[in-house]
């Protein structure tokens, strides 16, 4: 009897310990997203937070950094870059740009929108400049020096 019932015990404690909350498991890939979560870009010493998606394109530019561009006007409401790369995509239509949106361009144009616009192109995200009011002033120039940083 006293057998039958540590049995019972301890299969009763089996059973019930998978009913309790687990605590969500951390793997290395979690880790690194979560550490490149954001980049920061420097244009004429000012220094500015993106906060990137978590997508292909955002992975194969980030491991480009650091590296800096020239970055021309296009339509006063946008400065973009064509790479001599090309980077993965998923291009989506968007329905609406907003200042400090980074998106790809087909497979290798950055673009940065300083002014919002409703787009009539598809793109891929990278990723917000999350403080642009601090910076918007800096892409009033034709053209601008922009450096990607990896920290």
């Amino acid at each position: 009897m006293k057998r039958r019932m540590t049995v019972i015990t301890m299969i009763l404690s089996l059973v019930l310990s998978g009913c309790g909350t687990s605590a969500p498991v951390s793997t290395e890939s979690d880790k690194t997203v979560k550490e490149r979560a954001t980049m920061h870009i420097e244009i004429n010493g000012q220094i500015a937070s993106v906060q990137l998606e978590d997508n292909a394109t955002t992975r194969a530019l980030m491991a480009d950094a650091p590296f800096t561009i020239k970055m021309d006007d296009l339509h006063r409401n946008e400065k973009y870059h064509y790479f001599d790369k090309a980077f993965p995509t998923d291009a989506q239509s968007v329905q609406k740009v907003e200042a400090g949106d980074v998106l790809l361009y087909q497979n290798n144009c950055l673009v940065i929108f300083y002014e919002a616009v409703e787009p009539v192109a598809e793109y891929t995200r990278i990723g917000k400049i999350t403080d642009f009011e601090d910076i918007q002033s800096l892409f009033a120039p034709a053209s601008v020096q922009i450096r990607f940083l990896n920290e």
